[in-house]
């Protein structure tokens, strides 16, 4: 059995990100005199490592997608529309997104149900979970699974960006001040990763500030688009459930920006900044908490919604013919 083909726009970006490491990596170790050489060595060779070893982390651990959960496949989109086929309980009551006529929201392209904060990206052609964004340099989705090592590379593309124009720009000074120009070139390749470490230097830290502040507040690129249609959503919600404050913005804001922060880079700093499983992970491994289907939500929300969804779940399901449930277990 073959395997399937790669399309040469999945290839040619991630080839272009691992030889502008490389081949800058390899100016700055060749061209450099001035940095002492082992502490250039040193900090050149284990940015560019991490850095690649997170770039690969974001692109095989991947988005995570409700098509990776069978107990979230339809098997009969036409039931599901006569509303004889329903989500499982733990969906259902553990969602606040939802359609204006109070049903559950699907996918008609997966044939999934789709829980909270998943959209369909049409560049990837499947539904993604928690979908933050699609991201050509990888190119990939960012998402529930992935996002905290797309954060984590973007923090260490910063810093080994800076570092190589602080590096570069000593040697390419000390060309000027010692009138170098008078009998000799420049030294183009250097040039060149100097130019490159400018442009990268000055645009991917208000990206990676970006990033991190959406992080703080709990909040994707896409809900921060979709405000008004997610703010309608919570309308709707808020209909049923009365004590809820439909007036604040984002119901996944768990109250401070280091609450939300944790919630998704981990408990302990060693998570925050290495590419390595989080203790929390590792607690929910055999459990359905922490995998995007469902989120934590903040404190006024939180206890008011799972006794209403409760509700309305079991309504719902007394509603539907017995006759439909039988045939879905």
């Amino acid at each position: 059995m073959s395997r399937p083909k790669v399309p040469l726009s999945r290839i040619f970006p991630r080839c272009l990100t691992i030889s502008l490491y490389l081949w800058s990596s390899y100016v700055s170790l060749t061209r450099i005199h001035l940095i002492w050489y082992k502490f250039l060595v040193s900090v050149d060779v284990i940015l560019v490592m991490i850095g690649l070893y997170t770039y690969r982390k974001v692109i095989v651990t991947g988005p995570g997608s409700p098509l990776d959960y069978e107990m979230i496949r339809i098997s009969d989109m036409r039931a599901v529309e006569s509303g004889s086929e329903l989500p499982p309980e733990f969906l259902s009551r553990r969602s606040i997104t939802m359609k204006r006529d109070g049903r559950f929201r699907v996918c008609r392209t997966c044939h999934v149900w789709k829980p909270d904060r998943c959209h369909h990206c049409s560049r990837c052609d499947k539904c993604i979970l928690k979908m933050d964004h699609h991201c050509p340099w990888f190119p990939s989705c960012i998402g529930f699974n992935n996002q905290r090592f797309f954060i984590q590379f973007l923090l260490y593309a910063t810093t080994y960006s800076t570092i190589t124009f602080l590096f570069s720009t000593i040697q390419l000074f000390d060309w000027f001040r010692k009138k170098q120009y008078e009998v000799d070139l420049i030294d183009f390749h250097l040039l060149s990763v100097w130019l490159l470490s400018i442009a990268v230097s000055v645009s991917l830290p208000f990206f990676t500030g970006f990033t991190i502040y959406q992080v703080t507040k709990n909040q994707t690129t896409i809900e921060m688009h979709i405000h008004r249609r997610y703010r309608e959503e919570l309308e709707i919600l808020a209909d049923t459930c009365g004590s809820i404050n439909s007036s604040r913005d984002n119901a996944y804001d768990l109250g401070s920006a280091l609450a939300n922060w944790k919630d998704l880079m981990g408990e302990y700093w060693v998570e925050w900044f290495f590419p390595v499983n989080t203790s929390k992970m590792e607690r929910n491994r055999n459990t359905l908490d922490h995998k995007g289907l469902y989120f934590e939500l903040r404190g006024d929300i939180n206890g008011r919604l799972l006794e209403t969804m409760n509700l309305q779940d079991r309504l719902l399901r007394r509603l539907t013919p017995r006759s439909s449930i039988d045939q879905m277990n």
